[in-house]
């Protein structure tokens, strides 16, 4: 169920870190290791994302989550539980699991905060967790019925309550005295793969990923981080500019900068903002600069190699934890300094000789993981190249930012994100769009008619000359 304080503005925000386990290297029993408690004779009853309010559901409509303040956007529209193509609504495809539940708890408070004390409580968490991370949603739970049985994502609080931690995570009955006393949500995908009707008495208990077996509910996993309080999201067509070298030239009349993390102050950020720029910061998730400030924080074992035609600069192997660490640091940097959303650049290492094992999998977990950090701190995001896997990310991600599709006959690509009104910025380096007014006219006409932002730029990004197609 929704809570009733989403539409206050929220500004501390967390991220979703609710997968499998961890564990230690000494062999002693990890939090996530330790056995869950099996509640038995539970009444469960039926909800979906888009429901409206009504008698049944004490009025509450199930259009965002507690969690999630676009649920419905997110999931791709309404969950119809009487119009099914197998366990998905049949009038689309979702964007996330059609198997998910909502239980009776919260893991933050009324003003966004975590709540106090709970490692006492939640088996696998142990106090370490960072301000920014759910510890609930998207965690797996194991639902009986007979002797069906289903596995599902936690998405939301309800039936009736989100602080009902005694239950959720001890023996105690459900504090709830609705419907039965209802302690559990499933949705009209559980409901339909258990055969169950709209109320059934159930057992459920939490489960690891790793124990999670093959299933309809593997088709679609849910790895969207807490989302509340909304991002800057650019509309196709949006004037902007972009420049990474150099004393930024302040002079444009546009609706964003684009401009480097590190070596920008928050005075400058200030003054972009008094003019209503909206601000987004360039920075590399996917390799280590060595003239950057932090870059002594990289251990040699992370760094591969080196990116052709930038020296200075080697491959990062993005499944380390100690670099995804790193790069929360700089988002944590980005929101201390004002920029409304981020650049991350070399995203898409799994394509190129990094020195490390990667591959595509590797790299929409990566992508994703950036995605939820941002969103979790309030910042938009973009999606920097990685053209092959935008069908799979563009839910994730705010806008696009690409450089030289049409030079390399690769715009097509980049349409979802037009079709999802995300702005697509587009950077052409070519001498001939130039040199050559002609060519550029030509650039600029398919740019503004697919809805592109396109700037003709030089490579270095320093300002030295600047062509937007949407002055043409």
């Amino acid at each position: 169920m929704k809570k009733i304080y989403l539409s206050m503005l929220i500004l501390i925000l967390a991220m979703s870190g609710c997968g499998g386990g961890g564990g230690g290297d000494d062999g002693a029993e990890s939090p996530s290791e330790k056995p869950y408690i099996v509640h038995e004779d539970i009444t469960a009853t039926i909800f979906w994302i888009g429901e409206k309010g009504g008698e049944d559901n004490g009025g509450i409509p199930n259009l965002d989550s507690v969690w999630d303040d676009m649920w419905l956007e997110h999931y791709g529209g309404v969950d119809d539980p009487d119009d099914r193509e197998g366990y998905r609504p049949a009038s689309f495809v979702p964007l996330e699991n059609p198997f998910y539940a909502a239980l009776p708890y919260n893991d933050f408070d009324e003003d966004g905060k975590k709540k106090r004390g709970i490692e006492k409580y939640i088996p696998w968490v142990d106090g370490s967790e960072s301000p920014y991370e759910s510890v609930c949603k998207n965690r797996w739970i194991e639902v009986v019925y007979g002797d069906r049985k289903v596995y599902v994502q936690w998405e939301d609080a309800g039936p009736f309550g989100e602080n009902d931690i005694d239950y959720v995570f001890s023996d105690a009955e459900p504090a709830n005295g609705i419907n039965d006393s209802a302690g559990i949500d499933l949705s009209p995908a559980a409901r339909d793969y258990l055969g169950m009707g709209d109320m059934a008495k159930v057992s459920w208990r939490f489960v690891d990923e790793k124990d999670v077996p093959e299933g309809p509910w593997r088709e679609i996993v849910t790895r969207r981080g807490v989302s509340w309080g909304g991002v800057y999201r650019p509309s196709p067509g949006v004037e902007w500019q972009w420049q990474l070298q150099g004393d930024i030239n302040e002079s444009y009349d546009v609706e964003l900068y684009d401009i480097d993390l590190f070596d920008t102050d928050r005075n400058l950020i200030d003054r972009l903002h008094e003019r209503g720029i909206k601000v987004i910061c360039y920075f590399s998730a996917g390799s280590w600069e060595e003239w950057r400030e932090d870059s002594a924080s990289f251990p040699d074992s992370v760094k591969g190699n080196e990116l052709d035609g930038w020296p200075g600069e080697r491959w990062l192997d993005i499944r380390d934890t100690r670099v995804r660490d790193i790069m929360k640091k700089r988002f944590d940097m980005a929101l201390s300094k004002g920029c409304d959303g981020v650049e991350p650049d070399n995203v898409d290492g799994y394509s190129n000789d990094t020195g490390f094992d990667l591959d595509a999998e590797d790299q929409l977990d990566y992508n994703i993981f950036l995605s939820r950090e941002a969103h979790a701190r309030g910042l938009s995001i973009g999606l920097k190249n990685d053209l092959e896997q935008i069908a799979e990310l563009e839910p994730y991600f705010d806008f696009a930012l690409n450089e030289q599709c049409h030079r390399y006959a690769e715009c097509d690509m980049l349409t979802p994100f037009i079709e999802a009104d995300k702005a697509v910025l587009n950077a052409e380096y070519a001498r001939r769009y130039v040199d050559d007014e002609n060519a550029r006219h030509k650039l600029c006409r398919d740019s503004n008619r697919r809805g592109f932002s396109t700037l003709v730029l030089p490579i270095m990004l320093d300002d030295s000359f600047r062509y937007s197609c949407l002055q043409e």
